[in-house]
């Protein structure tokens, strides 16, 4: 369904145009707009008057395309007076000085003396704003959220999570430089069904700020400059998912020769996992594998401790092994599942079952370890911890990202055995 606020064709003047609506709507909204995002000190609300694609005194409201081409500001809000503030806003087209000074210039001639002018932008301008402020979309979506008791306000941040989405599945090129909304968990589940183009954008964010996220730098290399996958597909797919790559891997390589850790929002739960490619460089399987399996218990012994201390306070989670063998029938067809083992990493340790009333069945993980000792097909083992949109509620809110952070760094023993081939010890645990 079209939304209210699809009243224009250029993306910046949809955002302001929805901006604008809800300012001219609720004017307590207005006066904390001025106060919290422009960093004013508002006049009297009540005689404030929101204009778009318009000018102050005129009766006429122009056309999207004359509105551009005679260098409107994007809306004026003014009293009729003396005071006003302009906003000038955008996504990717380029901002200038000259474009600057002609709105100020602009509102001089219109008999006003105290002029504010509010840019609204991806990211910061590369020239200093001598009479100017900037702040970014993603600042003023994070001003909106704050104004839950506001319904305009939450229709703005709706439509803003929206229009994102529909920039990254239609028209990319828009958001090369950044976003406009930011990560604020998974709303999935309750009565909200799965949508891919809501968990893409969705990914985006998360992907982006996990990025920065350096105790995944410190603690497991993480490279904070590399690429996760080149373009995120998978329409009719239930899920969704991308990586971050950890330092090593060689320029002439591809991500499955190297662990990698994974993020996945899929049809019914969050899916945080360090990944073992079928194609890791064969160096790394052996360093598992000599192990012996007693070896590669005491190993997933310290994980799951791991994991569950750092799974504390997110209700319904689980520590997760994913084991699936697959094959592709050619090069861009979808994978064919020839088998796949999930479960628990609990029942592979009675001390950690009986706690959590999971029961013990520790053959799961010998037929893990049977099957990465004897690999003889296209083989992807996983291992980390799923969020149930069913029952685990912490991915509802922007703390889910913490608690994916922590499972990647729970899984730092296994990591240093197969990388470093180093022997378990009390040095590589996660403690």
């Amino acid at each position: 369904m079209r939304s209210v606020f699809d009243q224009y064709q250029q993306p910046e003047n949809q955002l302001t145009h929805a901006l604008t609506c809800a300012l001219g709507e609720d004017r307590r909204l207005l006066r904390s707009f001025i106060k919290e995002v422009a960093g004013l000190q508002p006049p009297d609300v009540k005689s404030l008057q929101v204009l778009e694609q318009q000018l102050p005194g005129d009766d006429v409201v122009y056309p999207e395309a004359d509105a551009m081409r005679r260098g409107f500001p994007d809306a004026w809000i003014h009293d009729g007076h003396e005071w006003t503030l302009l906003i000038e806003s955008k996504v990717q087209a380029l901002l200038t000085r000259d474009q600057l000074s002609r709105h100020f210039r602009m509102a001089e001639r219109r008999g006003f003396k105290q002029i504010r002018l509010l840019v609204i932008g991806i990211k910061h301008p590369a020239f200093h704003l001598a009479f100017a402020k900037f702040k970014a979309w993603t600042d003023v979506y994070k001003w909106l959220k704050r104004h839950p008791e506001s319904k305009w306000a939450c229709r703005v941040a709706e439509y803003m999570e929206v229009w994102e989405g529909k920039m990254i599945a239609d028209s990319k090129a828009y958001l090369t430089d950044g976003s406009v909304t930011v990560f604020s968990g998974v709303p999935f589940g309750d009565g909200l069904p799965y949508s891919y183009i809501e968990a893409k954008r969705l990914l985006n964010l998360a992907m982006d700020e996990l990025r920065n996220e350096k105790k995944l730098a410190r603690g497991l290399g993480m490279d904070p400059a590399g690429e996760g996958r080149g373009a995120i597909t998978g329409k009719l797919d239930k899920s969704v998912w991308d990586f971050l790559r950890l330092k090593g891997l060689k320029k002439s390589e591809t991500f499955t020769k190297y662990p990698h850790l994974t993020m996945a929002l899929e049809h019914d739960r969050v899916l945080a996992i360090v990944t073992v490619p079928n194609g890791i460089r064969p160096e790394f399987r052996r360093n598992i594998v000599r192990l012996g399996y007693d070896g590669f218990y005491t190993v997933m012994d310290a994980v799951s401790r791991n994991l569950q201390r750092s799974l504390k306070g997110a209700a319904g989670a689980s520590p997760w092994v994913i084991v699936i063998q697959r094959r592709y029938p050619t090069q861009r067809s979808a994978a064919i599942i020839d088998g796949i083992l999930q479960y628990d990493l609990r029942t592979a340790f009675p001390a950690h079952s009986s706690k959590q009333a999971v029961k013990n069945q520790s053959q799961w993980l010998e037929a893990t370890y049977a099957a990465l000792a004897h690999k003889k097909s296209n083989l992807q083992v996983a291992v980390g911890a799923i969020f149930p949109y069913r029952n685990c509620k912490v991915q509802k809110s922007a703390a889910i990202l913490g608690y994916v952070a922590n499972t990647w760094l729970a899984c730092k023993p296994l990591l240093h055995v197969m990388l470093h081939n180093r022997k378990y010890g009390i040095d590589v645990a996660n403690r």
